[in-house]
């Protein structure tokens, strides 16, 4: 510890200030967002729950054994299918977790009855959310109206220890150490 203070918390400050994580940013379309840094702990948790695909056996008829064979198309898809699957539970975290309201849920829920009128297409599926749930709703908006890629950069940038500021943090410790 330093100073009597967690170093990861030192750390975490000066990032935070660093990266411009305690300002409001606005997006393109006027929404304002506070951005907060999402824990490493939750991202491996969510992407932990998405299991890799087990890999096929083929029988080796020279050696009489079955082998694993990790060329096989449909377990490469299935591996490419579990990345992309990973990739959205870390942007769902990044959205949930990552970005605040800053002037909450709009009133004026066009938003949503756009939505709606995608999934009467086939082009978004909201049957797994409760539309009357105000948690739901508000991941909702988050994730298909406020948030963008550019938000998802500036929230995965203030959530991710750099080297450079755990070497920092590491001498500052050194440097307490010594006194």
């Amino acid at each position: 510890m330093s100073d009597g203070n967690n170093v990861a918390v030192e750390v975490a400050h000066e990032r935070a200030a660093e990266k411009g994580s305690n300002q409001i940013v606005t997006t393109q379309t006027g929404i304002r967002l506070f951005l907060v840094p999402v824990s490493t702990a939750l991202i491996e948790e969510v992407t932990s729950k998405i299991a890799d695909p087990d890999v096929p056996l083929w029988h080796n008829e020279a050696k009489n054994r079955d082998e694993p064979n990790p060329d096989d198309p449909n377990y490469l898809k299935a591996v490419e299918r579990a990345g992309r699957e990973r990739g959205i539970a870390v942007m769902d975290a990044m959205c949930m977790f990552g970005v605040e309201l800053v002037d909450g849920m709009p009133e004026n829920t066009s938003w949503l009855k756009k939505l709606r009128f995608m999934e009467k297409r086939g082009q978004v599926n909201l049957s797994s959310y409760d539309l009357e749930d105000p948690l739901d709703l508000e991941f909702l908006y988050k994730r298909y109206i406020a948030v963008d890629n550019e938000i998802i950069g500036r929230v995965s940038t203030i959530s991710t220890l750099t080297p450079e500021a755990v070497a920092k943090a590491e001498e500052r410790f050194r440097g307490n150490k010594a006194r």
